[in-house]
């Protein structure tokens, strides 16, 4: 099936540059040799003779400028970003746990995952896709493009074998009609077999884009799609298949992952994921005459200046999740409060208009900054099951929410020693009402004993609604309706980054007031006579107030070819019981980079994911999500040095890596080899990766 679709991906791909390549081709035959489209010669060249230019100078056929950016989903305001071409470190792209190794996840590749830094955790109302956010992309996360020759870019991933490996294909394609309009597709399809049991994973996503940037109209527009597929089940049996294999039946020192049994079988979440984006602005402003004098003539230019802009954008999600079980899994669940066979389904839509003006930065020198006032309207309906035990499949319950709000926002980006960028929004009237957030940052960049010092700080204060399914929740085995006060929310921080000395350093505090979260009793196998804990979850909300401290050191060391780049996060809970957090989160890579003959840049290293040992939250396979533990049967995990061996190579407009994943397995006396309770690290295999980008 990956075949057939990586030919399909790959054949349009081609197609589209065909078709851009023969695009140009005609429009230079409709207006002459002399219209601004020279052909080329067989050697990819521009036809110097058909020009007119001198034939000494030699012209690459096909540009690579190659732009991207992200567009704001409330101001709809342009932001560029790096173009998607890292050379170093793209071994760690395909990573489940992040580039760092920060998230806690379920062993396979594009399973639910978690942030074991604070700091780095976001959530939004469909609370169920928050764990899958490693393929899930954001509106505000897209990266459109502007390039002056038709790009694409096909990018594949493997690791293990047809039984229990997994498989990534991506393929991108952006194109402009001129140097104010382009298009473009994304399409991705991860496939995880898994090595144990019942934990395969099936993602796929398209998105379409476009955009056009007129003199004074201005849009963006993008839709995606995405089907998730996940099999769940709730991790292995006994943990002492990996903790303590002699002690397992048969006198086996270690088990095959195919052979260690799980909790669940028969067992699916389902996830369909639909995103519209619409942004759009028509400025205001003045032309401005501009006169160029050339030796026989004089030719003036109306040049308009924008001075503001009316704006509107449009967010629009409709979601749905489902949760499958074909076989009735008993001492597993504490509850069922529907008849077995009802549909354990929710469904989600949002629909969000913003409108407003914005006074355009750089326009006077004495108001050197960028302002922006607007309106919003968003509407949210959910349908969940509502009659325990009564009516079952066919009695669906739809609730409905409105809210109406008002927001401002002041920037400086312009120069290149001091920009800050505040935002102020708060709702007025709807179910939210009184929820407000006010979030800044700011930078001072300065040279200090011929060195580059940025000095950042940023904060909020934020007064927010608990999600709906915090609130309200129906399903076969969870069921809750709480009346949750807002969360108030309050964090500050800053950084320092040096850039001689390769150093950053953050630090921050924030308090959380009336924190909502999920906790119960994890599940707890009746196995050496142990009591039996059934999974028993729900929605709280602790009154009081929650302290956490965080600070991230980032050290990176050179002498010659040989690398050595760290980060250390040291972080502090004053709830342990209700916000558990590691201690330290370590990453350190160790590499040689060099290149070969000027053209092969290498990389070679081994990298190493470490964090403290800690009573990590839980997954709950039909909540989708994780929980704090409960209990006397609390499960710790960490304290296990995690190693990867890997070769990295760049060549030209081709990356490519092998790696040798999970070296260090069997090798210390801690076998506590767990990302997650009772989800061991997948053990050793080899894996490689491979992206290849194409203008033409």
């Amino acid at each position: 099936m990956l075949k057939r679709i990586a030919c399909i991906i790959a054949s349009a791909l081609l197609a589209c540059n065909i078709y851009a390549q023969e695009s140009l081709r005609m429009a230079g035959d409709r207006m002459g040799n002399g219209g601004g489209f020279p052909t080329l010669n067989q050697g990819g060249l521009i036809n110097n003779e058909q020009t007119g230019r001198d034939s000494t100078v030699v012209d690459r056929g096909v540009p690579r400028d190659v732009k991207m950016f992200h567009v704001g989903s409330v101001l709809g305001d342009i932001i560029p970003v790096p173009t998607d071409t890292a050379i170093y470190n793209f071994q760690n792209l395909h990573f489940t746990d992040g580039l760092n190794g920060e998230y806690n996840h379920l062993g396979n590749m594009g399973s639910p995952r978690l942030s074991r830094i604070f700091f780095h955790r976001e959530g939004g109302q469909f609370v169920f896709t928050d764990a899958l956010d490693f393929f899930l992309i954001r509106p505000d996360q897209f990266n459109f493009t502007n390039t002056k020759s038709p790009y694409s870019n096909i990018s594949y991933y493997r690791a293990g074998n047809k039984i229990n490996g997994e498989e990534r294909f991506k393929g991108y394609f952006g194109v402009n009609a001129n140097k104010r309009t382009g298009l473009g597709f994304n399409i991705d399809y991860l496939y995880g077999r898994g090595l144990y049991d019942h934990q395969s994973t099936a993602y796929f996503n398209g998105s379409l884009f476009g955009y056009h940037h007129g003199e004074r109209y201005e849009v963006n527009a993008l839709f995606s799609y995405n089907k998730l597929r996940l099999a769940e089940n709730g991790g292995i049996a006994d943990d002492r298949y990996i903790t303590n294999p002699e002690a397992m039946a048969e006198g086996k020192k270690t088990y095959r992952p195919a052979d260690m049994p799980t909790n669940l079988q028969s067992t699916w979440n389902e996830n369909y994921v639909m995103t519209g984006f619409l942004a759009h602005d028509f400025k205001l402003g003045y032309y401005k005459a501009r006169v160029d004098s050339l030796p026989d003539t004089t030719i003036i230019h109306h040049d308009f200046i924008a001075v503001s802009k009316v704006f509107h954008t449009m967010e629009v999600n409709s979601d749905s999740r489902r949760f499958i079980d074909y076989v009735n899994t008993k001492n597993y669940y504490a509850n069922n409060y529907l008849p077995y066979d009802s549909i354990d389904a929710t469904q989600y839509f949002r629909i969000r208009n913003t409108a407003g003006l914005t006074l355009i930065e750089g326009i006077n020198k004495w108001i050197p900054f960028g302002a922006s006032a607007y309106v919003s309207h968003e509407y949210r309906q959910f349908t969940l099951p509502d009659s325990l035990g009564g009516k079952g499949r066919d009695h669906m319950h739809t609730y409905k929410e409105n809210n109406i709000s008002i927001g401002g926002n002041l920037r400086r980006t312009i120069g290149k020693a001091f920009h800050f960028n505040a935002t102020a929004e708060t709702v007025l009237a709807g179910t939210d009402l009184g929820a407000f957030h006010v979030t800044g940052d700011a930078d001072l960049n300065f040279t200090l004993w011929k060195d580059t010092v940025r000095l950042r700080v940023e904060g909020y204060i934020k007064n927010t609604n608990p999600s709906f399914y915090y609130r309200h929740y129906h399903s076969q085995h969870y069921w809750w309706d709480n009346e949750f006060n807002k969360e108030f929310r309050t964090r500050l921080g800053g950084s320092l980054s040096i850039d001689r000395w390769r150093t950053r350093l953050y630090a921050g505090v924030e308090n959380i007031k009336n924190y909502t979260y999920l906790a119960g009793t994890p599940y707890f196998p009746n196995y050496m006579e142990a009591p039996l804990s059934l999974s028993s979850i729900s929605a709280r909300q602790h009154t009081g107030n929650i302290q956490v401290l965080s600070a991230t050191l980032n050290q990176n060391f050179k002498l010659g070819i040989l690398h050595w780049d760290n980060e250390v996060t040291a972080q502090y809970s004053s709830n342990e019981e209700i916000l558990p957090l590691p201690l330290l989160n370590i990453y350190s890579n160790l590499y040689l980079k060099f290149a070969y003959a000027k053209v092969l840049k290498i990389q070679i290293g081994a990298d190493m994911r470490y964090f403290s040992r800690y009573y990590a939250p839980d997954y709950a396979p039909a909540l989708e999500q994780y929980f704090v533990q409960e209990g006397q049967h609390r499960v710790e995990i960490g304290g296990y040095p995690f190693i990867n061996v890997y070769a990295n190579f760049h060549l030209k407009q081709v990356r490519f890596y092998v790696m040798y994943h999970h070296v260090t397995q069997g090798v210390f006396n801690n076998n506590n080899s767990f990302l997650a309770p009772h989800y061991p690290i997948n053990p050793r295999m080899f894996k490689l990766g491979l992206s290849w980008n194409f203008w033409d």
